[in-house]
């Protein structure tokens, strides 16, 4: 296994944090075709990705089953960002969480997994579960919309043994149940004003 480089921003010390965006048929059997199709002209898993590699994450490891289809749509470079071809074939989500994390750079402090899009995957709301990460000791960090959890969660590597033994068709949400006590949760609210009279940004909770 050839272990990625760390990148020049993560040497002084910072904690790595990675992300995972499931991509392929494992995740669910429409979940590519969904990702392809275009979103103000550009396919929806690009501005995943875009928003991904604009936000603090130190990599961001797409699993995929079509890579050459991704090659070819994806216009997009970045030496942050790592393709993985997921040719089991397995219909199953636990397949592309495993795949995710046995990619993830040994030196990860956190895996957090991106399911969404626009408007829910923004740089903005990323940086603010990272942060929260950070300054806490919570096993998990959640955005919630509306008070339930959706998009993305992110997962610190204590936990990871117990993501590589999820069941045929859980998905990483279901350790929330688990671990409710040792979770943080970070509200998001897009096109609804918060509390302080802010739209489309993240409130702690």
């Amino acid at each position: 296994m050839q272990i990625s480089p760390i990148p020049s921003a993560w040497r002084s010390g910072q904690e790595m944090i990675s992300a995972v965006v499931l991509a392929s048929a494992s995740s669910s059997p429409s979940s590519e075709q969904e990702l392809f199709r275009p979103h103000e002209n550009k396919p929806l898993l690009q501005w995943i990705l875009e928003s991904a590699l604009a936000s603090d994450l130190a990599e961001v490891i797409c699993v995929i089953g079509n890579l050459t289809k991704a090659r070819r749509e994806i216009r997009l470079v970045d030496q942050r960002l790592f393709w993985y071809a997921d040719i089991s074939g397995c219909q199953q989500n636990c397949a592309s969480v495993v795949a995710g994390l046995w990619a993830c750079h040994p030196q990860s402090q956190g895996a957090m997994f991106l399911s969404g899009g626009p408007p829910l995957i923004r740089k903005e709301l990323i940086n603010a579960l990272i942060e929260r990460f950070k300054r806490s000791s919570a096993l998990i960090v959640a955005a919630t919309l509306a008070g339930r959890p959706r998009g993305p969660v992110l997962f610190r590597r204590d936990l990871f043994p117990e993501l590589v033994k999820l069941r045929d068709h859980d998905t990483e949400h279901s350790l929330l149940d688990a671990h409710k006590e040792q979770a943080a949760l970070v509200e998001w609210y897009h096109g609804a004003s918060s509390a302080n009279g802010n739209s489309g940004f993240p409130q702690r909770i």
